[in-house]
């Protein structure tokens, strides 16, 4: 499998005003992703914090999923398949599911849980 980045994932009600102040503490920088409502800050040691705004149509992110270990992968330009494909290897190994991949307009996503119940985020970008 390609090289993997970890990462940090927010839930937040206002991601672009929390991803000011991350960006403020951790002495870096938003970088907004197609979307208004998910954002990500990065700073020049490498860390990576991902501020997102859950679906609407959907209730707020249970605890534990409303900051979460991020794991993205490389882009891709097919990433809901490279979503799938990471989610079964990692199922493999004990992980399950918590919710289905979904394709939005910046990638892929889909939330799963460790064998311990933990709740992690696996991202696939698109290629722009």
């Amino acid at each position: 499998m390609s090289s993997i980045h970890k990462s940090l994932v927010i839930a937040s009600k206002n991601a672009y005003e929390l991803s000011k102040f991350y960006a403020f503490v951790l002495d870096g920088e938003v970088c907004a992703y197609q979307k208004e409502e998910n954002h990500c800050v990065v700073n020049s040691d490498g860390i990576k914090v991902h501020i997102y705004q859950p679906s609407k149509k959907q209730p707020w992110p249970k605890r534990g999923r409303a900051s979460a270990l991020c794991l993205e992968h490389p882009p891709s330009l097919n990433p809901l398949i490279v979503v799938n494909e990471w989610a079964s290897s990692l199922i493999a190994r004990g992980a399950l599911r918590a919710e289905e991949p979904i394709l939005k307009s910046f990638g892929a996503e889909s939330w799963m849980t460790d064998p311990e119940g933990n709740y992690f985020l696996i991202f696939v970008p698109c290629i722009p």
